[in-house]
């Protein structure tokens, strides 16, 4: 009895046995299952990262070869261009003839044009090519300048004007050269475009506006930076080059004459009145020109001083809850203690108003702060702000110099922006001429390939800044509208300007 009773003991207890080792194998499955699953997870999960990142790594080479591309074609075209320049002032300076001249300056200009283009499709900030744009541009604009003088007065060039070609040509002569340096240089491949785009951008992020005395210096730390080097590296001899360029075309004599890109125009100011104002009274003046409803829950400060056209203080308001934002923005000159100009950065709803309304309120807004008798010239829609460009009048004349733009908010008439740049640097009592040349005169000398449509007498500025008096045409051909201004007082056709009508409102091109 006893061993049956051992007996039955040793068969549960090996029964039990099996069922622990069968839950141990099936737990086991489930595990090794569960590894599997888990490495087929991840094996899937590695592949798809594995064409990610190569597709990634694609998209990033395509872009840098495309982006190279574009930087190298823009080199060669610059290149181009400039030879170009050289070739046609070359013709210039042997012509003996206002004809020959005429056409060969149009042609340097046209040239010139194209390269400042060209130059501004390189990485490099302008800061660092700013002695190299502005020679460009000069030579572009003297050439176009001479080339209206020939026109008008039907002679050939004299003496002064040769010897300023000459000097000209010389400049060109050397840019030429030193690009051509260059395109051997991309040629033998010691030139990444896409690595120079990056730095570039990041150097003139960090040196924002600097006073040109600093380029030295700036060059300094780019050129080793972008080729990619510590500072004490040697970088490759392009970035050499384009510094090199830069302080000899320091050196050379600057463009004698009065045009566009001039360097001996100075604008002087003329509506600033007199006196000098203090960084207090600039607080007052802008907490004045806000008023409360916009300075509530606001606090006003100073966010330094800044020299351009016009010196100022620049105010800033903002929340008491963050005062490092910026809600609103504004300069007050110090001579006089105007605002020059005020921008919001509230968001802007869905349209309530029309542009012709915005351009209602504008009058309004410039009426409460006293200045009167302006006309509504444009009006533009921008992402439902409207854009109003308003003139003054003097009596019947539209004087177009002195322009004030105010943008205002479409879905509850505020006034958001103010710019009065032109009104203080152009503004001031001018004694006008009496128009020698009647309407019906000045009709007679626009082309009879146009419909006029409309016509008002109106002071316009020239590219040198200086002022003419003028008959203002509305003219209309086929679908095309013009704007054509006759010279007041001897009926020379001054300017021609192409009006586009789009959805946003008129443009002038």
């Amino acid at each position: 009895m006893s061993d049956l009773h051992d007996s039955k003991d040793f068969s549960d207890h090996d029964r039990e046995e099996k069922r622990e080792l069968k839950k141990e194998e099936s737990s086991l499955r489930k595990a090794r299952n569960s590894v599997a699953f888990l490495a087929g997870i991840l094996a899937i999960t590695t592949i798809g990262l594995g064409l990610a990142t190569y597709n990634q790594y694609t998209e990033n080479r395509f872009y840098r070869m495309s982006t190279e591309n574009h930087y190298q074609r823009a080199f060669m075209d610059l290149t181009g261009h400039v030879e170009n320049m050289e070739l046609e002032m070359s013709r210039v300076l042997v012509s003996n003839s206002p004809n020959q001249a005429v056409l060969g300056l149009t042609d340097v200009w046209r040239e010139s044009s194209q390269a400042a283009t060209d130059l501004g499709q390189l990485p490099m900030s302008t800061l660092l090519l700013s002695r190299t744009n502005e020679f460009v541009n000069q030579t572009g604009d003297y050439c176009l300048t001479l080339a209206q003088e020939k026109v008008d007065q039907n002679n050939a060039l004299t003496s002064d004007e040769i010897r300023q070609l000459s000097e000209l040509h010389r400049q060109t002569v050397f840019l030429r050269d030193e690009l051509r340096k260059m395109s051997e240089q991309i040629h033998a491949g010691q030139l990444a475009w896409v690595d120079m785009e990056r730095e570039s951008r990041r150097q003139e992020m960090q040196q924002g506006q600097r006073p040109q005395n600093a380029l030295s210096s700036l060059w300094n730390r780019v050129i080793p930076t972008e080729a990619g080097q510590g500072p004490e590296a040697q970088a490759p001899p392009i970035f050499a080059n384009f510094q090199f360029v830069e302080e000899e075309l320091q050196k050379f004599s600057p463009v004698d004459y009065d045009g566009q890109y001039s360097s001996t125009i100075k604008v002087e100011p003329r509506g600033l009145g007199t006196g000098q104002i203090t960084q207090e009274q600039a607080l007052q003046i802008a907490q004045a020109f806000l008023g409360p409803e916009a300075l509530q829950g606001h606090t006003l400060h100073v966010l330094g001083e800044g020299k351009a056209n016009i010196d100022a203080y620049s105010i800033a308001a903002s929340p008491e809850n963050d005062p490092e934002r910026i809600a609103i923005n504004l300069d007050i000159s110090k001579q006089g203690g105007h605002v020059i100009w005020m921008l919001s950065d509230r968001s802007v709803g869905n349209a309530t108003i029309t542009r012709d309304q915005a351009g209602r309120v504008a009058q309004e807004y410039m009426d409460g702060l006293g200045i009167r008798n302006l006309e509504v010239e444009s009006a533009e829609e921008y992402t439902n702000l409207a854009v109003v460009t308003l003139v003054p009048r003097d009596e019947n004349i539209s004087l177009y110099p002195d322009k004030i733009k105010v943008r205002v908010a479409m879905d509850n008439s505020e006034v958001v922006g103010y710019d009065a740049t032109a009104y203080l640097t152009f503004h001031h009592d001018r004694n006008l001429p009496e128009p020698q040349l009647s309407l019906d005169e000045a009709r007679q000398r626009v082309s009879n390939n146009v419909e006029i449509t409309g016509s008002k007498l109106a002071l316009i500025a020239k590219d040198n800044y200086s002022e003419e008096l003028c008959w203002e045409f509305r003219a209309v051909r086929g679908n095309q509208e013009f704007l054509i201004y006759i010279n007041a007082q001897n009926g020379k056709e001054e300017q021609i300007y192409r009006v586009i009508n789009t959805e946003a409102g008129k443009f002038i091109f």
